[in-house]
């Protein structure tokens, strides 16, 4: 998984405005669960541990959305649970719907709440193999700082892109509660301790699936 960041004195990409698109925290927990497809109490759980709902709107109609977390946040495929400084956000769980995707919107959410939240770092991952999603991010002017992964121990670890980043890579790492490393983690995020990974060869021999499981019950049992 890449970890990306936006830090307060970075650029933001300059975006032509979206003429009838505009972004709102939201309020209607209705609203947000039929968007996000979750209960109502999910969606109410999430607000009460301190994670705020975005809405994107295309001529007042609800097409987009995001969660920032100002609190704690967790990464469910790595096991990692983690902290947020009170200067800090962690977003997660956006997505656009399919009939809207391809416009632009996803920047656009995205530097809109940086501006809306006022906060100093943000931080973002998103999947190796979801290019559109690691497209949208760096439009919208985040850095892609490092790679996650596991190691052949099933360590999580962090390997910074290059020199230019390895600062936010440091703190990243630090603030997911993870090692930094050289090299030695696994080439896609789910194989664990693969030195080839089937994903890119032959998808239907991929073992992702079952190595994380695997390795999501061993963490449960000790």
């Amino acid at each position: 998984m890449a970890l990306a960041s936006w830090w307060h004195n970075d650029p933001l990409t300059t975006l032509n405005p979206l003429p009838n698109f505009s972004v709102k925290l939201a309020h209607d927990n209705k609203e947000l669960a039929r968007l996000n497809k979750l209960s109502e109490n999910e969606v109410e759980t999430r607000k009460q541990t301190r994670h705020r709902p975005y809405v994107g709107y295309m001529d007042g109609v609800p097409v987009t959305y995001g969660w920032v977390a100002t609190r704690s946040a967790s990464i469910g495929e790595l096991d990692l649970n983690f902290a947020l400084p009170a200067n800090e956000r962690y977003l997660w769980d956006f997505a656009t719907l399919p009939e809207w995707q391809g416009q632009g919107l996803y920047p656009r959410l995205l530097q809109a709440i940086i501006q809306a939240e006022a906060a100093e770092r943000y931080w973002i991952i998103y999947a190796p193999e979801n290019s559109p999603s690691g497209a949208g991010i760096q439009k919208a002017g985040f850095q892609i700082v490092g790679q996650l992964s596991f190691r052949a121990d099933g360590a999580v670890g962090l390997i910074p892109i290059d020199s230019a980043t390895f600062e936010k890579a440091g703190v990243g790492a630090v603030r997911l509660g993870v090692d930094l490393f050289d090299d030695g983690l696994s080439p896609c995020w789910g194989c664990i301790g693969q030195v080839v990974c089937n994903c890119k060869i032959n998808p239907e021999l991929c073992t992702c699936a079952i190595e994380v499981h695997s390795h999501a019950r061993q963490l449960m049992a000790l």
